[in-house]
């Protein structure tokens, strides 16, 4: 077959219908083992292109991932090597957690408590090992059948390793990273269960806890978290989610729970949950005709046409904690935040990520009213997606011409169109009905 590859027991097919993602230095391949037919992901890692610190890196994930043998973890079936090329071998997965929160936004709390559990088990079997991920995130937390694979142990150490001279370099991804990691602190396993606490936090809300494009900045807001405690949330979640995440988030290390007290505080709020619905469906309430028509909402032309507006102010919310000693004090943040943008923006911070952008985080659109009178531009040019985005982009070059002190937004907004919409069809087609319609 034309452009059929065998790697050792494996078969692939080299072209673009059948590669599944593409990093900084490899691409993702859907092969197949040759006698079971059984799917798997084959990862090809370009000789000449990785040298130096990344080669490491490769090595030390595949040393580390031959030791490993776990539900929740990545498996690897085969490793190879050519005089061009590395070969990793690994089960094949349908998605990952970042693509999931790009098309859905946020999850919900059954949801992201199963996975945390998943991942809380895959993080307890490592502790065994004596083995530190370091780099917990959205893109390295693999879906297969509905189940959780920890993947990407490039930045991984064995325990009785991290000592001071390993120490010395910021290793991760700093939105996720433990305030001991980025402050170059003696750590332990539980830089792990920081970087679980922001995942969770992020899977519920749709950004994370603590976000800044400068490191100083990132730094400064995690001190001032050190005195105070507060998280904003952006509206009420359950209280063993509460706790769950405040006890994971604790910025010393030592009043962070481990897993064990993870499941209890979990494990414990599902019980609770169905004993609670079994409750409420086994009472027998009779209602009458009145009670009913009562409760039943006037589906009037008039009625529905109605559209109530409620100012929402930030409201106080507190629980108790279990690990900490000093009471965490929570907000419900309903107001537009900018930063919110500024995170979803920045999505793909991962340099290298082996995983398909396959859509726009969110469906935001970009308004651009131009000062030529003449109508239905877009209409009379019948422009493709590629053309329309050439022409959005001209018109914000226009505009940073015109304002230069608006440069630094206008920019953003071109890297979030060529990020994201350059590579979504469908969005792209959404905005261009939004600037016919403007």
């Amino acid at each position: 077959m034309l452009n059929e590859k065998v790697i050792g027991e494996y078969v692939y097919l080299v072209s673009e219908e059948q590669k599944v993602g593409i990093g900084q230095f490899s691409h993702v391949y859907r092969g197949y083992h040759e006698k079971t037919k059984k799917p798997v992901a084959i990862k090809q890692i370009d000789k000449k292109k990785i040298k130096g610190i990344f080669e490491q890196m490769l090595r030390n994930e595949i040393n580390i991932l031959k030791l490993l043998n776990h539900q929740y973890i990545l498996k690897m079936y085969a490793y190879y090597e050519t005089a061009n090329n590395y070969y990793i071998i690994t089960e094949f997965c349908e998605t990952d957690i970042l693509q999931i929160l790009k098309q859905k936004g946020s999850l919900s709390e059954n949801m992201v408590i199963n996975y945390v559990l998943q991942i809380g088990e895959a993080l307890k079997y490592l502790n065994s090992k004596k083995i530190v991920h370091r780099d917990i995130k959205p893109s390295n937390i693999l879906i297969y059948e509905g189940e959780v694979r920890l993947a990407d142990f490039g930045f991984a150490v064995h325990q009785d390793k991290a000592g001071i001279q390993d120490r010395q370099f910021q290793i991760g991804s700093p939105l996720y990273m433990s305030p001991e990691t980025l402050l170059k602190n003696e750590y332990n396993h539980k830089t792990d269960l920081w970087s679980l606490g922001v995942l969770f936090f992020e899977m519920i809300f749709g950004v994370v806890p603590f976000f800044s494009i400068e490191m100083d900045d990132l730094i400064r807001k995690l001190q001032q978290y050190q005195k105070d405690y507060k998280l904003m949330f952006k509206y009420p979640i359950s209280e063993a989610c509460t706790d769950a995440i405040r006890n994971l988030l604790a910025y010393d290390p030592i009043h962070r729970c481990d897993i064990k007290q993870l499941e209890i505080i979990l494990k414990n709020n599902s019980k609770n949950r169905i004993l609670e619905d079994a409750s409420i469906h086994s009472q027998q309430r009779a209602i009458t005709p009145e009670q009913k028509r009562r409760a039943t909402p006037d589906q009037s032309s008039q009625n529905r046409s109605k559209v109530n507006v409620v100012k929402k102010e930030l409201i106080k919310v507190s629980g108790s904690a279990q690990s900490l000693d000093k009471k965490a004090t929570y907000f419900i943040k309903s107001k537009y935040n900018k930063e919110d943008d500024q995170q979803n923006s920045k999505r793909d911070e991962n340099i290298g990520t082996d995983r398909k952008d396959n859509g726009a985080y969110e469906n935001s659109i970009i308004k651009i009213h131009d000062e030529n009178p003449q109508k239905n531009e877009i209409e009379q040019l019948k422009m493709n997606n590629e053309e329309f985005l050439a022409f959005i982009n001209q018109k914000l070059e226009m505009l940073k011409r015109e304002d230069q002190n608006q440069n630094k937004q206008i920019n953003e907004c071109q890297l979030l169109l060529y990020q994201y919409y350059g590579k979504d069809q469908d969005i792209l087609q959404a905005l261009k009905n939004k600037e016919l319609n403007s």
